[in-house]
């Protein structure tokens, strides 16, 4: 009987080590996922951070909120220009959402492939319409613009049917993938110019964003290319300057660190040990920006 009982917590001992261990190893698995993903997110924002350092903006944030906290912007930057030589105002701002695979893009949506494959089809049609418009209508044109590179036309006011039954089309496709995202939101917080996202080349079709999106591809070798340009927003001058404030206070964290600093929830600041650069950053590939 004696035997039966050793047997038996013995069986039982084994099953609960395994369970463990298999616990044990989904742990490890699932935590070195999310250091990839990590990794790959920072990445991907160092790629982007200095894809604006070449255009020379006067600041850049992470993580930077937009009119309401609940909506952090993953890269933010301004551009600032003298008023009456005297102070600086913001003259253009940018915000960049990145999406590391295209699931990313649409959370909330269900059935977006069959959306998505229809408004790339429709925005097709819509150039394709828009083409037949200047031929049959060129009074359209806009006459105010001096060059032909530049010129532009009012295809709102075609007389084709066709064209305003696409627009239509167009915009009941945006509303049933946007609607409540958080693209739309930040959109409507009117407070960046430009708005881009940003995604692993090839993940996204430019054609597949909302109306006004600028569409980034970010390559292997952390080259950033800009495949859609995105339209400009006016946005009011208050607007502007809340995003400007956002992102210094999100540099903040980052300032604090750099210098050693810290402060508790108490609000207590302490003096802690400032990080030193290691042997393999200082040895880091200078890639070629």
């Amino acid at each position: 009987m004696k035997k039966k009982d050793t047997t038996q917590t013995q069986t039982q001992s084994q099953l609960l080590f395994e369970f463990a261990g298999n616990e044990i190893k989904e742990t490890k698995a699932a935590y070195n996922a999310s250091a990839s993903t990590r990794y790959q997110s920072l990445n991907f924002k160092r790629a982007l951070i200095a894809w604006l350092l070449k255009e020379s903006p006067n600041g850049i944030g992470i993580s930077v909120p937009t009119k309401f906290s609940k909506y952090l912007a993953d890269i933010a930057a301004f551009w600032s220009e003298p008023v009456k030589g005297k102070y600086l105002m913001p003259s253009r701002t940018v915000i960049i959402e990145t999406r590391l695979n295209r699931d990313e893009c649409w959370p909330e949506c269900s059935g977006k492939e069959d959306i998505l494959a229809e408004l790339k089809t429709k925005k097709e049609d819509k150039r394709k319409l828009e083409a037949e418009i200047r031929k049959t209508e060129p009074a359209l044109k806009d006459t105010d613009n001096l060059f032909n590179e530049y010129e532009s036309w009012n295809y709102l006011q075609s007389a084709n049917k066709k064209y305003h039954k696409c627009l239509k089309k167009i915009e009941e496709l945006e509303h049933a993938l946007y609607k409540g995202s958080r693209f739309e939101q930040i959109r409507r917080a009117h407070v960046a110019n430009n708005l881009y996202l940003a995604v692993p080349a090839g993940t996204v079709h430019a054609d597949e964003l909302a109306d006004g999106w600028g569409l980034i591809f970010v390559h292997n070798d952390l080259k950033a290319e800009v495949v859609k340009k995105s339209e400009t927003w006016d946005c009011p001058e208050n607007n502007k300057l809340h995003l400007v404030q956002n992102i210094a206070t999100s540099c903040l964290k980052s300032l604090t660190m750099s210098f050693g600093i810290r402060e508790d929830s108490d609000g207590k600041v302490i003096f802690t040990r400032i990080p030193k650069r290691s042997r393999a950053q200082k040895n880091d590939l200078k890639l070629n920006l």
